[in-house]
C-alpha cells in the first residue's frame, strides 16, 4: 500500500521534462458483492449496485506505468440467508447501503496512441454511511463496520485516450462486519458473533476530459 502512495504522488510531483500526464474524469459502473462467513450458519445471494464519481489518472511518459485514484459514491444491497432451519429459511434483504469508496490503483498499459490495454492492482477504503445494525426478527443480527479496507485486481481496454472499459475484482482485507445468529447460539449455549466480509465483480466505465 506505501508503495502505490508513493508512486502516485511521484506521477503528480514529477518535473516537466518527465512531467507525468494527468487525466481529470468520471468514473462509474456496477458491481456485484457476496457476503462470505467464516463459518456455515447462513447463505447470501448475490446483489447488484453501482458506483459513480470523479477520477483523476496520472501515467509516465514512455514506461507505461502510472496510477489512478477516485472518489466514488456507490450503493450496495445484501440478501442473507438462514439456512440453520431447513424448515423456516429466512432471506433478509437489505435496504441500500450508502458507501465513499476510494480506490487507489497502480497501473501498466500497453498499446498504441488510439487503443491498448491495461492492468491494474491497490487498496480501496469504504466509508459505510449508513445504518451500522439490522435485526431480522429473533434469529439473526447483522451489524456493519463503517469502514472497510480491501484491495482490487483489475484489468480492462482503452480507447482513444479517452474512454476506459475495465472488469475489477474486490477481495476483502477487514470484515464488512459480524452476523449473530439465534439458532446458532442456542445450539452451542453461546454468544458469538460470526465474521462477514464482502467480494465483488465490478464492471466499470472511465471517461476522462
Amino acid at each position: 500500500m506505501r508503495k502505490v502512495l508513493i508512486l502516485f504522488l511521484i506521477a503528480l510531483s514529477a518535473p516537466d521534462r518527465v512531467c507525468a500526464q494527468l487525466r481529470f474524469g468520471l468514473d462509474l459502473g456496477l458491481d456485484l458483492s457476496h457476503v462470505s462467513f467464516n463459518k456455515a450458519v447462513a447463505d447470501s445471494r448475490s446483489r447488484q449496485g453501482f458506483f459513480v464519481g470523479p477520477k483523476i489518472r496520472a501515467s509516465l511518459p514512455q514506461t507505461g506505468l502510472g496510477a489512478d485514484v477516485a472518489l466514488r459514491y456507490a450503493q450496495r444491497s445484501v440478501a442473507i440467508i438462514d439456512d440453520l432451519s431447513s424448515d423456516e429459511r429466512e432471506t433478509y434483504k437489505s435496504s441500500p447501503m450508502n458507501y465513499v469508496e476510494v480506490p487507489l490503483n497502480i497501473r501498466w498499459d500497453i498499446g498504441v496512441k488510439s487503443w491498448g490495454i491495461y492492468v491494474a492492482t491497490g487498496p480501496q477504503w469504504d466509508w459505510y454511511i449508513g445504518q451500522g445494525t439490522w435485526e431480522s426478527t429473533s434469529k439473526f443480527r447483522t451489524n456493519f463496520n463503517h469502514s472497510v479496507f480491501s484491495w482490487n485486481v483489475g484489468a480492462g481496454v482503452w480507447l482513444f485516450n479517452r474512454l476506459g472499459v475495465g472488469l475489477t475484482y474486490n477481495l476483502p482485507i477487514t470484515p464488512q462486519g459480524n452476523y449473530v445468529s439465534a439458532t446458532f447460539n442456542a445450539l452451542r449455549n453461546a454468544t458469538e458473533k460470526i465474521e462477514m466480509k464482502s467480494y465483488a465483480w465490478q464492471l466499470s466505465l472511465d471517461f476522462y476530459f
